[in-house]
């Protein structure tokens, strides 16, 4: 069986399943971003008066779409 192996920018050699590492975290990287684009656009969509229903103000939306309620 052959191995594929790519070298990194820096020239450091990989294993094979590093490569397959590295795309299935590309590709939770990408998943997670998706979702913090959602949660951030759901609560943009909301008005002033259904943000401070939540206990938000419009400036902490940011915050929560990327990392929760807590502060």
């Amino acid at each position: 069986m052959t191995t594929l192996t790519m070298p990194f920018p820096s020239g450091r050699p990989t294993r094979g399943s590093g490569v397959l590492k590295f795309l299935f975290g590309l590709g939770a990287g990408i998943r997670d971003g998706l979702a913090v684009a959602a949660r951030y656009d759901k609560l943009a969509r909301l008005s002033d008066s259904d943000l401070a229903r939540l206990g938000l103000q419009r400036e902490d939306i940011p915050r929560v779409a990327l990392r929760g309620r807590k502060r």
